[in-house]
């Protein structure tokens, strides 16, 4: 006789978890205007409060706006261009709200590392070398969350390429210059 502990979840946190896991696709989600506006919210303090790990609060702040309207922009884009404009509130949903999380778990390592190693240590390199897997790891979910909403794999991979890639690497840096120059 074996017992083994089940732990049961609610049906938004488990379709969540299903979602980052890849075990199924965004139709669990509610598909609400409150739940659009709490996952946007998510999304937007955990991308504020990933860059205010290296960079000053105004900065920070237009980064977290920034990369959401993008992300809601492009999203809207694509959908609109592959027919599937009725599955943008649920897609945009999924999107933020596993972004948020996984925002949240590089949140919360980019702080460890940076409590882990002081100052004088490169801290900002090994950082982005740690949170490497979970780039890749968002960029996966979000190509699964793009496929499940109707997108073929080409585009999907583009889109969310386009996207990770533009908001690390030329948005982040490019908003810490602006702000200095203000």
């Amino acid at each position: 006789m074996s017992i083994s502990p089940s732990i049961s979840l609610p049906p938004t946190p488990k379709a969540l978890l299903d979602l980052i896991k890849l075990e199924a696709g965004p139709a669990p989600l509610p598909d609400s205007r409150q739940a659009l506006w709490i996952s946007l919210a998510a999304y937007i303090l955990t991308e504020t409060g990933g860059q205010l790990v290296s960079a000053d609060i105004p900065p920070s702040i237009a980064y977290g706006l920034v990369s959401a309207a993008l992300l809601a922009a492009l999203t809207f884009g694509a959908l609109l261009l592959t027919g599937a404009r009725e599955r943008f509130q649920q897609t945009l949903i999924a999107l933020t709200s596993t972004g948020a999380i996984i925002g949240l778990v590089s949140m919360v390592l980019s702080l460890a590392v940076a409590q882990i190693f002081p100052p004088p240590m490169p801290a900002l390199k090994l950082v982005g070398f740690v949170l490497f897997p979970l780039v890749l790891w968002k960029f996966t979910v979000f190509l699964w969350i793009y496929r499940h909403a109707g997108m073929r794999f080409i585009p999907a991979f583009a889109l969310g390429a386009i996207y990770l890639g533009f908001i690390l690497l030329i948005l982040s840096p490019l908003l810490t210059r602006l702000f200095n120059l203000i």
